[in-house]
Protein backbone atom coordinates (compact mmCIF):
# COMPACT_ATOMS: atom_id res chain seq x y z
CA UNK A 1 0.00 0.00 0.00
CA UNK A 2 3.23 2.34 0.76
CA UNK A 3 4.33 2.34 -2.93
CA UNK A 4 0.47 3.37 -4.12
CA UNK A 5 0.61 6.21 -1.94
CA UNK A 6 4.13 6.68 -3.09
CA UNK A 7 3.33 6.49 -6.93
CA UNK A 8 -0.21 9.00 -6.18
CA UNK A 9 2.39 11.53 -4.36
CA UNK A 10 5.25 11.29 -7.25
CA UNK A 11 2.45 11.77 -10.00
CA UNK A 12 1.49 14.59 -8.07
CA UNK A 13 4.71 16.31 -7.74
CA UNK A 14 5.31 15.70 -11.64
CA UNK A 15 2.32 17.36 -12.61
CA UNK A 16 2.38 20.33 -10.45
CA UNK A 17 5.90 21.04 -11.92
CA UNK A 18 4.62 22.45 -14.95
CA UNK A 19 2.13 24.46 -13.74
CA UNK A 20 3.10 28.00 -12.13
CA UNK A 21 2.52 28.75 -8.05
CA UNK A 22 2.51 31.13 -5.45
CA UNK A 23 2.03 31.05 -1.67
CA UNK A 24 -0.80 31.38 -0.12
CA UNK A 25 -1.77 33.27 3.19
CA UNK A 26 -2.27 30.40 5.14
CA UNK A 27 1.19 28.67 3.65
CA UNK A 28 -0.53 26.52 0.83
CA UNK A 29 0.01 26.76 -2.65
CA UNK A 30 -2.13 28.01 -5.29
CA UNK A 31 -1.07 26.19 -8.73
CA UNK A 32 -2.48 27.50 -11.93
CA UNK A 33 -1.68 26.89 -15.53
CA UNK A 34 0.31 29.44 -16.99
CA UNK A 35 -1.21 29.42 -20.23
CA UNK A 36 -4.64 28.90 -19.51
CA UNK A 37 -4.85 31.54 -16.77
CA UNK A 38 -3.71 34.12 -19.46
CA UNK A 39 -5.95 33.23 -22.12
CA UNK A 40 -8.70 33.50 -19.18
CA UNK A 41 -7.24 36.39 -18.42
CA UNK A 42 -7.24 38.22 -21.69
CA UNK A 43 -10.71 36.96 -22.37
CA UNK A 44 -11.77 38.74 -18.88
CA UNK A 45 -9.80 42.08 -19.62
CA UNK A 46 -11.36 42.45 -22.84
CA UNK A 47 -14.79 41.62 -21.78
CA UNK A 48 -14.20 44.42 -18.91
CA UNK A 49 -12.59 46.94 -21.43
CA UNK A 50 -15.47 46.33 -23.50
CA UNK A 51 -17.93 47.12 -21.09
CA UNK A 52 -19.23 43.94 -20.63
CA UNK A 53 -17.78 42.50 -17.05
CA UNK A 54 -21.42 41.48 -16.32
CA UNK A 55 -20.40 38.44 -18.83
CA UNK A 56 -18.36 37.46 -15.49
CA UNK A 57 -20.25 36.75 -12.40
CA UNK A 58 -17.21 36.86 -10.37
CA UNK A 59 -13.30 38.05 -11.62
CA UNK A 60 -11.15 34.65 -12.50
CA UNK A 61 -9.75 32.73 -9.74
CA UNK A 62 -6.06 33.97 -10.12
CA UNK A 63 -7.39 37.25 -9.18
CA UNK A 64 -9.37 36.38 -6.16
CA UNK A 65 -6.43 33.62 -5.34
CA UNK A 66 -3.82 37.06 -5.59
CA UNK A 67 -6.09 38.51 -2.77
CA UNK A 68 -4.68 35.27 -0.61
CA UNK A 69 -1.62 35.47 -1.76
CA UNK A 70 1.46 35.96 0.90
CA UNK A 71 2.91 38.38 -0.74
CA UNK A 72 0.21 39.79 -3.25
CA UNK A 73 2.58 42.37 -4.71
CA UNK A 74 5.00 39.82 -5.93
CA UNK A 75 2.20 37.93 -7.58
CA UNK A 76 0.68 41.08 -9.35
CA UNK A 77 4.82 41.56 -10.59
CA UNK A 78 4.76 38.23 -11.87
CA UNK A 79 1.87 38.68 -13.84
CA UNK A 80 2.49 41.64 -14.80
CA UNK A 81 2.69 42.45 -18.96
CA UNK A 82 6.29 41.78 -20.56
CA UNK A 83 5.81 45.32 -22.67
CA UNK A 84 3.50 48.67 -22.06
CA UNK A 85 1.36 47.69 -25.29
CA UNK A 86 0.11 44.25 -23.81
CA UNK A 87 -3.93 44.47 -24.05
CA UNK A 88 -4.39 42.66 -20.35
CA UNK A 89 -2.84 44.90 -17.56
CA UNK A 90 -4.42 44.04 -14.28
CA UNK A 91 -3.52 47.46 -13.22
CA UNK A 92 -6.06 48.63 -15.98
CA UNK A 93 -8.76 46.48 -14.14
CA UNK A 94 -8.54 46.62 -10.69
CA UNK A 95 -6.76 49.34 -8.59
CA UNK A 96 -3.85 47.67 -7.29
CA UNK A 97 -2.91 49.60 -4.08
CA UNK A 98 -6.16 48.35 -2.66
CA UNK A 99 -5.41 44.89 -3.79
CA UNK A 100 -2.08 44.64 -1.97
CA UNK A 101 -3.04 46.59 0.94
CA UNK A 102 -6.52 45.60 1.77
CA UNK A 103 -6.71 42.16 -0.36
CA UNK A 104 -10.19 43.30 -2.30
CA UNK A 105 -11.10 43.51 -5.79
CA UNK A 106 -12.17 47.13 -6.32
CA UNK A 107 -12.62 47.51 -10.54
CA UNK A 108 -11.52 50.63 -11.65
CA UNK A 109 -14.08 53.02 -12.95
CA UNK A 110 -13.23 54.04 -16.95
CA UNK A 111 -14.73 57.40 -18.25
CA UNK A 112 -17.57 55.92 -21.02
CA UNK A 113 -16.45 55.56 -24.11
CA UNK A 114 -17.96 58.64 -26.36
CA UNK A 115 -20.30 57.80 -28.90
CA UNK A 116 -18.71 59.10 -32.40
CA UNK A 117 -21.52 57.47 -34.87
CA UNK A 118 -23.23 60.94 -35.74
Amino acid sequence: MGTLRTLLKNLKRDARSELESFVLEDGSRYYYDRLETYRELFLHGYDVQLGEADKWPEPPEVYRKICEARDPAAVLKRLAPDHPSAFVDVSQIFDTAILVSERRLVPLENAPIEDLSQ
